[in-house]
């Protein structure tokens, strides 16, 4: 009898510190990485129930109770950026986990899918810039690559200190806006990357977001039919939030770069939709609305596809920024390699994509449009096409702009003459006596050359009384 009760002191005074032990945080936080200023910081994780959990940073001391699931969380008030290296405690019973050298700036997540992957060490002038990538203020986290039934609570990751080391494999859009907004704006800079090639925008939105949305109720019903044992791929809806974005829900923000859409560019107008789904979902997870900037699919030879298919998706991506609030778009059709979908100059999405960031987020007075469609006047035998953010507008080859057709009430698209007056392009051509339509870069080969003072190129766009049927490509391809 004795013995027996010695057996059970021994494992009640064991079991003890694994009771204690049982303090977990997502794995989002670690070592080195970058917390977001101006907002409230969620710090969550898991604990035995009932117990208390205690937070330390940056001055600030927070306390929460587990509840009968283990789930607590502590938002810790707004902090300033500060590049000092400081220290994370939470504590729980007798446990204690501390994260070191943690800085406080600009967190933004990162995702899309093969042109955000595409690694540094595949860009353009990979080997001088990877050497010059010491940068102790920008933090790198590439999540890895999962496909989930359900959503996962923990990946297996951490944050890094960009080195030539760290950066080499990392996304060379994601690195060169961080670089950017490090340099601009004097702060850390975390970049929060989940990307995967290939891959289309349905897996990466959570069932959530397709709710509601009528021309998306079969992949919501897929959607919701997910469990842990199904089989999923990086194709099925949800399966790629489920694996790589719900794990980092709702470590704080700023806002999203998305390069993604060749999976999805014969889509058209339902892209619209499926943004909006997309964002629907990550800002109703995150609890607010936070900015979403993307890069405009660069001019490729997709197969034997027809020439407009393409440029249908362009007009689609362009109606993103009209209809969903917090958008923006950087139009890349002056750096692409129409015979490789993956154009190896990623500064220029990278780039362009912070000074949206720059312009919206954060005041500065910096030019972050591209010269787009604004208004249509008609001239007699010609038309003047009036452009947005065309304040010095200019061919960045000297030559008169190309790539505009018009079409009058017979025939098709013809190409036309453009000459620039201002902000403004008006463009002619002796086979149309009275043109009614016009159109830009209609072509999925199409890279134009105009261009405002700031250097960014104008987008392709259509306008004036498209509804008679003309025809949908002129076989001139305006190459100059």
């Amino acid at each position: 009898m004795l013995k027996r009760l010695y057996l059970i002191l021994f494992v009640v005074v064991f079991s003890i510190p694994c009771l204690a032990a049982n303090l977990i945080l997502p794995s989002v936080f670690s070592d080195h990485m970058v917390v977001q200023r101006e907002r409230a910081v969620p710090i969550w994780g898991k604990a035995d129930p009932g117990s208390a959990v205690t937070v330390e940073f940056a001055g600030q001391t927070k306390t929460a109770t587990a509840d009968a699931e283990g789930e607590w969380r502590v938002d810790l008030e707004p902090l300033t950026a500060s590049a000092e290296s400081r220290t994370l405690i939470v504590r729980s019973a007798e446990q204690q986990i501390e994260f070191k050298d943690v800085l406080v700036g600009e967190v933004w997540l990162c995702s899309g899918q093969s042109n955000m992957q595409f690694a540094l060490v595949q860009c353009e002038n990979a080997a001088s810039e990877i050497a010059m990538a010491n940068h102790p203020q920008i933090r790198l986290f590439n999540t890895p690559r999962i496909s989930a039934g359900i959503p996962q609570e923990r990946i297996d990751a951490h944050w890094n200190v960009c080195t030539p080391e760290t950066v080499r494999g990392f996304s060379g859009v994601a690195y060169y806006f961080g670089r950017k907004l490090n340099q601009d704006l004097n702060v850390p800079v975390g970049l929060l990357l989940s990307a995967w090639g290939g891959t289309r925008i349905e897996p990466w939105t959570p069932p959530c977001g397709f709710e509601g949305i009528d021309t998306l109720s079969d992949i919501y019903q897929q959607a919701r039919k997910l469990t842990e044992l199904s089989k999923v791929n990086s194709k099925t809806p949800s399966a790629l939030y489920n694996g790589m974005i719900h794990a980092h829900i709702p470590f704080a923000i700023r806002g999203a770069i998305w390069y993604q859409g060749e999976a999805n560019h014969r889509e058209g107008m339902l892209y619209v939709d499926k943004t909006k789904a997309l964002l629907n979902g990550w800002r109703n997870l995150w609890g607010y609305e936070f900015p979403f900037y993307f890069v405009q699919i660069a001019p490729f030879q997709y197969d034997n596809d027809d020439p407009g298919i393409l440029p249908a998706f362009w007009e689609a991506e362009a109606e993103i920024v009209k209809t969903i609030p917090k958008t923006g778009m950087a139009v890349i059709n002056d750096h692409a390699t129409t015979n490789n979908v993956h154009p190896r100059n990623k500064e220029a999405p990278g780039t362009r994509l912070a000074l949206l960031a720059e312009a919206n987020d954060y005041g500065m007075k910096v030019v972050s449009s591209c010269p787009a469609f604004h208004a249509l006047e008609k001239q007699g035998n010609k038309l003047k096409v009036i452009f947005e953010s065309a304040k010095g507008l200019a061919t960045r080859d000297g030559k008169d702009p190309d790539w505009f057709e018009i079409a009058g009430k017979t025939g098709g698209f013809k190409k036309a003459e453009a000459k620039i007056e201002g902000d403004a392009v008006v463009v002619q051509s002796s086979e149309v006596a009275e043109p009614i339509a016009v159109r830009f870069a209609w072509h999925k080969l199409a890279t134009p050359n105009l261009v405002n003072g700031a250097g960014l190129p104008a987008a392709a766009f259509r306008a004036g009384d498209l509804s008679l049927p003309i025809n949908p490509i002129s076989s001139n391809r305006n190459t100059r």
